[in-house]
């Protein structure tokens, strides 16, 4: 009996290391294939790490370039500002100007009315004028230029000086009252067909001194 529980024993023993061996067949199979893992993770480990630093690298590029842009539009905003700051007192001083030229040309379009009225006046009053000179052309005189206050003759001089450089009015006017002589004005003939009836008085005195301003 105790041999056999001997053997037994060592056949037990014997299967037991057999296991043991196996398993630390496998066991150190396991530690190859971790310690092959751990050499892969750490090539794969300083590939990552050489990822890392470009990236980092690349990072702090675009950290800089953002930054230059950032202040470059920060420059550009303060130049915008001025330029609109600018154009408003522009735009400010362009309404006042618009402003005060609406009013001149009102005022010049105020005053070219007057005159229009005024030569509209000054025509009637040569109407008239002619109307009595056709009247009765022989009621009128002719004055003489010395017979006229100081102030008219300077004015009559200095008109019948233009006149007879010009030769553009004496001929062809319509009124036909011009400058015979230095000394005294001409006179309206009567026109073929006067008026029947004078409504003025014959001895009126009648002067036309055309271009001048009293």
């Amino acid at each position: 009996m105790s041999s056999n529980s001997k053997q037994n024993c060592e056949v037990q023993l014997a299967a037991e290391i057999e296991v043991l061996k196996s398993a630390l067949a496998d066991k150190h199979t396991q530690l190859l294939a971790m310690e092959s893992a751990c050499l892969q993770e750490s090539d794969r480990q300083v590939e990552l790490e050489d990822s890392i630093i470009a990236w980092q690298d690349k990072y702090e590029r675009l950290y800089e370039s953002h930054k230059r842009v950032q202040k470059l539009n920060q420059n550009l905003e303060d130049k915008l500002l001025k330029l609109v700051d600018r154009n408003s007192g522009e735009r400010a001083q362009l309404t006042s100007d618009v402003a005060t030229l609406s009013v001149r040309l009102a005022q010049a379009n105020y005053n070219i009315q007057s005159l229009k009225r005024e030569i509209e006046r000054y025509k009637t009053d040569i109407s008239v004028a002619i109307q009595l000179l056709q009247c009765k052309p022989d009621s009128f005189v002719s004055p003489k230029l010395s017979s006229l206050p100081i102030e008219i003759q300077s004015k009559v001089a200095t008109y019948m000086r233009l006149d007879t450089n010009s030769h553009s009015d004496s001929e062809g006017s319509t009124s036909g009252v011009g400058m015979a002589t230095t000394n005294s004005y001409h006179v309206l003939p009567a026109s073929d067909s006067p008026p029947p009836i004078c409504p003025f008085p014959p001895t009126a005195m009648v002067y036309s001194m055309r271009g001048l301003v009293s």
